[in-house]
């Protein structure tokens, strides 16, 4: 039996298909560490993903605030601390590498 290669500037299109079709998050390592962030501090309360509803109404969806924040101003509010939003939210703060992957998982969030 005969085989045929692939010309390589289809071996490329596959390559480049396949890289676009993972979520944003997948390629970015910052993105993946906020979304593990996410899910083990933020998960109980608010929906992480690009779907579903909150677990507690009052906490908004991740994706909301991703599109009703300016995500690069966000890290600077993370660092400096979180008041209370609702009375189940806990005041927190947290480091400059925590703040950034986070908000590196928001901005994935609205792609």
């Amino acid at each position: 039996m005969r085989r045929h290669a692939l010309p390589l500037s289809v071996l490329t299109a596959v390559a480049l298909s396949l890289l676009f079709a993972l979520p944003v998050d997948a390629r970015d390592e910052s993105a993946v560490r906020g979304e593990a962030f996410a899910r083990a501090h933020c998960a109980r309360c608010h929906a992480l993903g690009p779907r579903g509803a909150s677990p507690m109404r009052e906490a908004p969806p991740f994706r909301a605030l991703a599109r009703g924040f300016p995500i690069d101003d966000l890290a600077d509010v993370l660092t400096e601390g979180v008041d209370r939003r609702h009375p189940a939210m806990p005041d927190f703060r947290l480091g400059p590498a925590e703040a950034s992957d986070l908000t590196a998982y928001l901005k994935a969030l609205r792609r």
